[in-house]
């Protein structure tokens, strides 16, 4: 999420879903400025500089303790009037789970429905995964490798993920 020129357009806006590893990435936007983010991590308004955003948006709904985020609808209902749909330019999502042929999992159904809701309503989603999870299948699969605009690893992946991948036009980014 780059800032735009002055004058372009309004500001990125970014859905930053829950998790350690989206927690992790939203530290290091701290050489951007003029976002709007809305996220359901719980953590991230007190580990995000203010500095970095125009407005900081945290979706409601029901706490997950042990994900330390909120799990509900991707909107916003302002003095109780009807919900308002969100829309971002880019989803950063951090999932449990990635295979070739079932996409994307995670172990909760409600946070999986949220998860593809908030893929979904961006132009670009980029997945965050650590090389742990590549092969993983968990409980709720929410949307299919060709979801994603980017993966964002640690590592290379493994080779049938790449090609996979490359056949889709899913950028990978790693440090490598």
């Amino acid at each position: 999420m780059q800032p735009s020129p002055a004058g372009s357009r309004a500001p990125p806006r970014g859905i930053i879903n829950g998790g350690t590893t989206t927690l992790a990435l939203a530290r290091h936007l701290r050489e951007r400025s003029d976002l709007t983010v809305a996220t359901n991590n719980l953590l991230l308004p007190s580990e995000i500089s203010p500095t970095v955003y125009r407005s900081l948006y945290l979706f409601g709904g029901t706490v997950r303790p042990s994900a330390q985020a909120t799990i509900g609808p991707v909107t916003f209902a302002p003095n109780g009037s009807a919900g308002v749909e969100v829309n971002g330019d880019l989803a950063l999502i951090s999932v449990g789970g990635l295979t070739v042929s079932g996409g994307y999992s995670t172990s909760n159904i409600a946070e999986a429905q949220m998860m593809r809701e908030m893929m979904d309503r961006s132009e670009e989603v980029a997945v965050l995964i650590d090389s742990t999870k590549f092969g993983r299948k968990l409980f709720a699969q929410f949307a299919p490798l060709e979801a994603a605009t980017y993966i964002v690893t640690e590592v290379a992946p493994p080779e049938e993920f790449a090609e996979a991948f490359a056949e889709r036009g899913i950028q990978v980014i790693h440090p490598d």
